[in-house]
């Protein structure tokens, strides 16, 4: 008959406690003394140990909390409700705990099982508690001042008060020191006294309990050897499997819980590698965050579809069928090669998900899970940006690269971002799927790619792009527009950098372009132009307002209509 883990630990329990209650049948009327000076000092000695060093940990953490919601540069809505409520929280345990201490003290200064000098100690004992105890509204209150002064935004008047529970650390901290220390020294000195009515006991019960011991832990090292055994063998197996090095399933030595598990480790093993697999496979030509998604769900889940804000962007290559009429196969899929692994990188980094690569142009969407909230704006604004970094990287390689010295290319890859709601999911056919995103916002995000061909710029995104990434980039408006195919207008952007990333002339040119915008969308053809020329000055050959200029010319020669609304409307894709 095999016995479980449970029926071989019930076995032993019960032969060491057919030895011990013989022992302690003998020993019962010799402990029944001890019993009553060990009940009041776990009644009150210990419990009073851990209220007061509850209370203790109580007021440290009240302003622990105020000093960590202190730290936050800008500290949010939920985040105040957050700390008003722990803060509430931590009020009532602190008065709950005074509470339980008083009453306490109060019972134990009533009990006779406590001699006279325990009951004058706890007797004075409650006097300190009580006075600690008036604290305890002054305390909140100044809690209450620092999470008034945060909300207003007055930082370093909530740091000036932060400094005044000094005074408070100067009450709580020695006079609970003082009242922990005299209940250890009270309990020591009760715990003295019953050690030595209980060593009578136990030179008794000592015989029996060693005999009884040695006889139990012969059996239990047997017992546990084997089980140990087996568990130090999963362990072993679990922390090859965490460095890849597992090859060999582990022995299966039991057929209690112990073997049962092993099994199981060994099938799990399997899976894992099967699962590793098709991620290492499948992970080059799909996304990994798609694969590892996939794996992950099963059933009916993997074929859903959902309606959700993303973030979608398209990039293209200028001039790459000029650029490939001078090259070989090789040599252009060596250079695709190599570009569409710096914009992956750069777009994987951010957390983009690779949708597609469309012969030198790529595709690619933010979403959550993978950009929570709204981040995913910002991920994609800032993946753009490393992407032009890469391409500068690229372009100074290019020589080595196309195996070209002379009339080399210059490298320049345009980019359009768009925000919006689409169907994002598993797209496709029973026999071949893709996981994707539909919907307009795709198709403008590929509009805005190509636009940048008009105004000779890199980087265009929509209004509600740069609606959410505006803090984390900088850029100006260029202009009001409505693609190729639709009439609904589109405010559209340019990124020019990281925030904080432009120099002086940059800022300024920026301006002149603000300032030229207002007057050309007014009709004031004269102070349009002198301001793109100022900014001209600034950053000589900047796309837009050279387009703009020539606008202006063509809008001169044939004004518009009196309504006119200052939007442009494009006719080419």
């Amino acid at each position: 008959m095999t016995l479980s883990i449970r029926l071989k630990i019930l076995a032993l329990s019960v032969a060491l406690l057919a030895i011990l209650c013989s022992a302690m049948l003998i020993a019962l009327r010799l402990q029944e003394a001890v019993h009553e000076e060990i009940a009041a000092i776990t009644e009150y000695h210990v419990p009073l140990g851990a209220l007061i060093a509850e209370i203790d940990v109580q007021t440290f953490e009240y302003e622990l909390n105020l000093h960590r919601l202190l730290a936050l540069d800008a500290p949010t809505p939920s985040a105040f409700a957050s700390a008003e409520k722990m803060e509430r929280r931590l009020i009532e345990s602190l008065t709950k705990y005074f509470e339980q201490v008083e009453d306490l003290i109060g019972k134990g200064v009533a009990d006779a099982r406590n001699d006279i000098a325990d009951r004058l100690i706890l007797s004075r004992m409650l006097g300190m508690v009580s006075l600690l105890r008036r604290e305890v509204v002054p305390f909140e209150e100044l809690g209450l001042e620092v999470l008034e002064a945060q909300r207003r935004g007055a930082q370093a008047e909530a740091r000036a008060l932060m400094l005044r529970f000094e005074r408070h650390a100067g009450v709580f901290g020695p006079d609970l020191a003082m009242i922990r220390h005299e209940i250890e020294q009270l309990t020591v000195a009760s715990t003295t006294e019953t050690l030595e009515h209980q060593t009578r006991a136990e030179h008794f019960g000592l015989f029996v309990f060693v005999g009884a011991a040695a006889l139990g832990l012969g059996f239990a090292s047997l017992i546990a050897g084997r089980l140990v055994g087996g568990l130090r063998r999963l362990v072993l197996g679990a922390q090859a499997v965490e460095s890849g090095t597992l090859s060999e399933p582990l022995p299966v030595t039991t057929t209690d819980e112990i073997g049962q598990l092993t099994r199981a480790f060994n099938h799990m093993v399997v899976e894992l590698r099967t699962k590793e697999k098709i991620r290492e496979t499948f992970g080059k030509y799909v996304d990994p965050k798609i694969v590892a998604n996939l794996i992950a769900n099963s059933g009916d889940t993997v074929d859903a579809a959902e309606r959700r804000v993303v973030t979608v962007f398209f990039s293209d290559i200028k001039g790459f069928s000029g650029i490939s009429e001078q090259l070989t196969a090789g040599v252009i899929a060596t250079f695709l090669n190599r570009w569409f692994t710096l914009a992956t990188d750069a777009i994987r980094a951010r957390n983009g998900v690779i949708d597609k690569y469309i012969g030198d142009a790529v595709m690619a969407f933010w979403a959550s899970p993978f950009s929570p909230g709204d981040a995913h704006a910002a991920d994609a604004c800032l993946a753009t940006l490393d992407q032009q970094d890469a391409v500068d990287t690229l372009r100074a390689d290019l020589p080595n690269l196309l195996g070209l010295r002379r009339n080399v290319p210059q490298l320049m890859v345009r980019m359009g971002l768009a925000t919006g709601e689409v169907v994002i999911g598993t797209i496709g056919s029973p026999t071949a799927r893709s996981f994707t995103v539909i919907g307009d916002i795709v198709n403008l995000a590929s509009r805005l790619e190509g636009i940048n061909k008009v105004y000779g710029t890199r980087i265009i995104v929509a209004e509600d792009t740069w609606r959410l990434a505006q803090s984390v980039i900088e850029g100006r408006e260029l202009d009001l527009i409505t693609v190729a195919g639709k009439t609904e207008t589109v405010r559209i952007f340019e990124i020019l950098g990281r925030a904080g990333a432009l120099g002086p002339e940059q800022e300024q040119a920026r301006e002149h372009f603000a300032t030229a915008l207002a007057c050309y969308r007014l009709q004031d053809w004269d102070g349009a132009e002198a301001a793109f020329h100022a900014c001209l000055a600034l950053v000589p050959g900047d796309g837009p307002s050279l387009l703009f200029i020539d606008r202006i010319a063509k809008l001169r020669a044939s004004p518009p209509p009196p309504d006119w609304d200052g939007v442009w409307r494009l006719s080419e894709k």
